[in-house]
């Protein structure tokens, strides 16, 4: 019984708060590599529609951290689906390539590979990216 309570508990904190600060909390647990706690507050903020593109590129480096490849993949691409134009896309873009190379998907691994490498010389991303497509 007192875990179930615990669970109330924790859903009505999340409720209970502004879309603002969940997401706030859940940058600062992403952060901490508290991702169980990120996740629930990114879910919630997505749910909610508030920064939906932030919210699903944090739920991909989430998932993309903690092994679910495929997870990472479907948040990428809802987030570069609903703003492709954010600061953190070229990181968003290498992390989608990784996890279709880690699925096995290795020619679509490479277009995203070439795209970084094309459209964002200079950037460390794009250095990465040449050194997995060396590897591919």
């Amino acid at each position: 019984p007192a875990k179930k309570a615990k669970v109330a508990d924790e859903k009505s904190t999340l409720t209970g708060k502004s879309n603002a600060k969940l997401y706030s909390e859940g940058v600062r647990y992403f952060v901490k590599q508290r991702y169980d706690e990120a996740e629930k507050r990114f879910t919630v903020t997505d749910r909610k529609g508030y920064k939906p593109a932030a919210s699903n590129y944090y739920l991909g480096e989430i998932a993309y951290y903690t092994k679910k490849y495929e997870d990472a993949i479907f948040y990428f691409k809802k987030s570069a689906g609903i703003y492709d134009k954010a600061s953190y896309i070229d990181t968003l873009l290498l992390h989608t390539a990784v996890s279709l190379e880690k699925t096995g998907d290795k020619g679509q691994a490479r277009v995203f590979y070439e795209n970084i490498i094309e459209n964002y010389a200079g950037k460390k991303t794009a250095k990465i990216a040449k050194d997995r497509l060396k590897k591919l």
